[in-house]
């Protein structure tokens, strides 16, 4: 009898045991459809944000050769800003040859101080030094976040950088690029979003080489 009421139990908790594992599996086969329907979302929608629209193709020109660089298909800002006030921004694209870099700024004023500056996308060649270590500092300081299937990438607060910064940032690797966002620290969910539009959109692509040391353009 004693056999029989052990028996009993195993089977029970056998029986627990693969229900659990059903239901665990079926959570993240749910987890797994949302993320496919978000991602096809975001690819469908493949363009820059209009923002950025009259201003690809000089994008592309100042783009070095085999340089690539993503946009976010939005733009996504805390309230009171609104799609009316995005559209205002003002658009500015720097080049720096050592390393090279290519930084697309958003700025609510002509100037690009500080001061005007809502937040810059920027991309350099993962090959080089100055990338790779401020790449390392992002993956020191935060835990992975999933930005598209194979691509993962790192938060860094400006208040845990060296020195304090107003701006947060998020760093990844993709297309032989090292990809940096960065928005003032308010804006880190958001830029969250953003980060994940850029890593699944279209990529733009270098017309030509841009000569020259830094340069910036309004």
């Amino acid at each position: 009898m004693f056999l029989n009421r052990v028996l009993n139990k195993f089977l029970r908790y056998k029986g627990k045991t693969n229900m659990l594992r059903k239901r665990l599996l079926r959570q993240m086969a749910i987890v797994s459809l949302l993320w496919l329907g978000l991602s096809n979302e975001i690819v469908a929608v493949a363009n820059p944000a209009s923002v950025f629209t009259r201003h690809l193709d000089r994008i592309r020109q100042n783009l070095p050769p085999k340089f690539v660089m993503r946009l976010p298909s939005r733009i996504v800002l805390n309230e009171p800003a609104d799609d009316e006030f995005i559209q205002t921004l003002s658009v500015r694209i720097a080049t720096f040859d050592s390393p090279q870099r290519v930084t697309v700024g958003l700025y609510s004023c002509e100037d690009d101080s500080q001061f005007c500056r809502i937040g810059t996308f920027s991309a350099a060649n993962a090959d080089t030094m100055q990338a790779q270590q401020e790449y390392q500092q992002h993956i020191a300081a935060a835990s992975p976040i999933q930005l598209a299937k194979t691509i993962r990438g790192y938060v860094l607060m400006g208040t845990a950088k060296h020195p304090s910064s107003a701006y947060a940032s998020i760093m990844w690797q993709q297309d032989g690029m090292v990809y940096t966002i960065s928005f003032a620290n308010s804006e880190r969910q958001n830029m969250l979003y953003m980060a994940v539009y850029m890593a699944n959109n279209t990529p733009i692509m270098a017309n030509n080489a841009v000569s020259g040391t830094s340069q910036s353009r309004p």
